[in-house]
């Protein structure tokens, strides 16, 4: 995951830990325990600063992270005063490594320094961060960490050195806590910081741990033979992860055994990407495969409700209007057709083959970075026009439904749909909308207008919440009519605002500025009322 993904401060009330580095099962981890212990012995040992693990991508240096953190948590973190984690993206230019740091840095002051003012000078900013660290017994956590060189010259520091290295070299030589960087590549460290720095390189498994990694995932072979898919494909966990799914969930061992495989560790990811060929294969002309490929090109992780908008709205004039003619997206047209059923049903089944994961705060999806680099390029390669790039189109999306739609009415249904509308759960909040439309079509029958408009607004704001634009579209127009029946202004003006709002979110800017001209005539007149009164 990208981001933050644990914090804790002992001194607060109650402790906020968010572990986007969870798991997408029930799965343990497998043949790490002296690499938990050697975490164990570095938080206990007093002279070690900062513990440097690295190994190759789909190691499981993640999975090691979140195994050491729940075993903290269940222990009160073991005298640790704060917990905190940090995830890097995949970076490929010092610029986006500037902007990564920038952000990092950035969120980090603000939890560490609890709202104080930080200042805007770089090297002020990572003074006073180190400075807030190390007051306390702190866990700092740093996981995908960019490769630089670390540089401990003072001068050179002062004149603009990496942001990053300044942190880690301060924190190396003294830390009342510990330091932890997860990296691909060893990060080369100075002579005069060895003696406070542990250096550990993450092994692959045995043939006999990848063996119960296969077993766990659900391969039932015989031992040999788990045995020996450990050794052809090198004891890789995110390989044999992916392998045990697949074979434990319908895929065919021929297939598996077809593997070119030799032992080739030079090339990083090079046995995985054999691996998801297979499975691009087997999944080939299904949705899973097309939402694999849309989560794969965008840059970060994304909330259902961001790919569920992002599908269902490039029908709108109001999305069209910031696409070429050459870059539509026709290619992921059958994803936009599926319901809201079918949708969790690919998503689950995505979670049940290993090949996403998601953070239990917010939802959002995410794909190994191995992963997303080989369904990239597949995508691209299949489908020209898909535009390389969607993370701005995405973001475009949502900061104009969030302008168009009031904040209390979000467009599609959440987890917390039932919550915002005010019930325990989705079967009552789909109930209550129901009672409510028979009581507007009571209303409308017995001609009570004021009352139908009331009830049509509640109404409308219902249908957006539950995700349903259309009835709340029909919704939205039947309360201005009812409100201009009933001859009450004010309510008339609300439904108007609401009807506006869902005309420019479904492209109907014509009839939304006809709207708006009837509402500033509406005010001049009251306007004038009032005068006359005063």
């Amino acid at each position: 995951m990208i981001g933050v993904f644990v914090t804790y401060w002992r001194r607060c009330q109650s402790k906020n830990s968010q572990d986007n580095l969870q798991e997408a099962s029930g799965y343990h981890l497998v043949g790490r325990q002296p690499a938990l212990a050697a975490l164990d012995y570095a938080w206990h040992d007093e002279t070690s600063n900062l513990f440097l693990l690295n190994a190759l991508g789909g190691t499981g240096k993640t999975s090691l992270l979140q195994a050491w953190l729940s075993q903290l948590e269940q222990h009160d973190w073991r005298g640790a005063d704060h917990v905190y984690g940090w995830s890097f993206p995949d970076v490929t230019t010092e610029t986006e490594l500037a902007k990564l740091a920038d952000e990092f840095v950035d969120h980090a002051l603000n939890w560490f320094g609890n709202g104080l003012q930080a200042p805007r000078h770089p090297v002020e900013r990572i003074s006073l961060l180190c400075k807030l660290i190390q007051r306390h017994r702190t866990l700092l956590l740093l996981d995908n960490f960019p490769v630089f060189d670390f540089e401990i010259d003072a001068v050179e520091a002062a004149a603009g050195s990496h942001p990053l290295g300044m942190l880690m070299n301060s924190l190396a030589a003294y830390n009342p806590g510990l330091c932890v960087i997860a990296s691909r590549q060893p990060l080369p460290v100075c002579e005069m910081l060895q003696p406070l720095i542990t250096q550990y390189r993450l092994p692959e498994l045995t043939e006999e741990t990848g063996a119960d990694l296969l077993r766990q995932c659900g391969v039932m072979l015989r031992p040999e033979s788990l045995e020996k898919l450990s050794h052809d494909f090198c004891g890789h966990p995110l390989t044999l992860e992916l392998l045990g799914s697949y074979l434990a969930n319908g895929g065919s061992l021929n297939n598996v055994q077809s593997i070119l495989t030799w032992r080739d560790k030079e090339r990083e990811g090079l046995q995985t990407r054999r691996v998801l060929a297979v499975l691009e294969h087997w999944l080939w002309k299904s949705p899973e495969l097309l939402m694999l490929y849309l989560i794969s090109l965008l840059d970060r992780p994304v909330t259902q409700k961001e790919l569920y908008l992002l599908l269902h709205s490039q029908r709108q004039a109001w999305f069209q209007r910031w696409l070429k003619p050459d870059e539509t997206l026709q290619a992921l047209t059958p994803l936009s057709k599926l319901s809201l059923r079918d949708f969790h049903r690919v998503q689950r089944r995505l979670y049940k083959l290993r090949l996403i994961t998601s953070a239990p705060d917010t939802g959002a999806l995410d794909v190994h970075s191995l992963l997303r680099t080989y369904f990239r390029e597949r995508v691209l390669a299949r489908f020209p026009d898909v535009p390389e790039r969607l993370q701005s189109l995405l973001e475009k999306c949502t900061q104009t439904l969030e302008a168009i739609l009031p904040p209390e009415a979000p467009a599609l249904p959440g987890a917390d749909a039932a919550t915002r509308l005010g019930f325990a759960n989705m079967q009552s909040a789909v109930t209550a909308t129901r009672s409510l439309g028979v009581k507007l079509e009571k209303a409308a029958l017995h001609k009570h207008w004021y009352r139908a408009s009331i009830i049509a607004n509640h109404l409308c704001e219902h249908h957006l919440i539950l995700g349903n634009l259309s009835a709340a579209m029909y919704c939205a127009r039947r309360g201005v009519a009812y409100a201009e029946l009933s001859h009450d202004r004010p309510s008339l003006l609300q439904n108007m605002k609401l009807l506006t709002r869902m005309l420019r979110l479904t492209g109907g800017a014509l009839e939304a500025a006809y709207l708006l001209e009837r509402a500033r005539d509406i005010c001049g007149v009251e306007t004038s009322v009032a005068r006359l009164s005063a």
